[in-house]
């Protein structure tokens, strides 16, 4: 999956909307992304809109010792993972989401997405590209996020990531 320097990708399924669809699924099946029970996505790095704090490069160490998650649900049922209790919770900033289902909704990431923008502010740009280029609108997704995924990239701080994205969004 993942070399020892780089972080695990994780994800719990919830089943919420088409198997077909789900890009987490796709990359499990490629062998790209490991599917875990909720108990062991709690004690990972879990990206989550219900967050206290973004995303910065100064996680880069605890991904890579407990692994980067998501939980793959409808954006339609979000609410449902409000209350879900997580160690390491971390929020991504406001990116355009390329996907066909939600494309051109700020924010609104397929997992595939959200994985590949944390990665890149991790520093792990490559492999979120590679996993990107699973899908034919996935590299897309960098180029239309190109600066700001530059200047979150080089944020230490919430208060840098707060000014980046207030520059774009």
């Amino acid at each position: 999956m993942t070399s020892e320097n780089e972080p695990d990708l994780l994800f719990t399924y919830l089943k919420e909307d088409d198997p077909s669809k789900s890009t987490m699924l796709k990359l499990k099946r490629m062998g790209l992304a490991r599917m875990v029970p909720l108990r062991d996505i709690r004690i990972s790095m879990c990206l989550t809109p219900f967050a206290g704090s973004y995303i910065t490069k100064a996680d880069r160490s605890l991904a890579i010792r407990r692994g980067l998650s998501v939980i793959d649900g409808s954006w339609n049922l979000i609410g449902g993972i409000e209350g879900i209790r997580l160690k390491y919770p971390r929020k991504l900033p406001l990116l355009v989401p390329v996907n066909p289902v939600n494309f051109g909704k700020p924010g609104k990431l397929s997992s595939v997405e959200a994985m590949a923008a944390a990665l890149y502010i991790l520093g792990f740009r490559e492999t979120g590209l590679g996993i990107l280029s699973k899908f034919n609108w996935g590299q897309h997704f960098y180029t239309v996020n190109a600066n700001p995924l530059q200047d979150y990239g080089e944020c230490n701080d919430q208060e840098c990531i707060e000014r980046a994205q207030n520059m774009y969004f």
